[in-house]
């Protein structure tokens, strides 16, 4: 399934240093098994895993 989200990030030089605010982003490939509850630690994983330059992630937010 794919979702739209919105998050802040960091870059992994400065994790505690969020300098980037992404309005809207198409995060694909998540499986359809995966539980509500679980979705914005599954879609965070995902975004670090493609992304290896991002330190760490806040206010992320499933839009659809």
């Amino acid at each position: 399934m794919d979702y739209r989200v919105t998050y802040e990030h960091s870059l992994a030089a400065a994790p505690d240093d969020f300098i980037v605010h992404v309005p809207s982003q198409m995060i694909g490939g998540v499986p359809a098994t995966v539980p509500r509850a679980l979705l914005p630690e599954f879609v965070t994983s995902l975004i670090l895993e493609r992304s290896p330059s991002i330190g760490r992630i806040r206010n992320l937010r499933i839009l659809s």
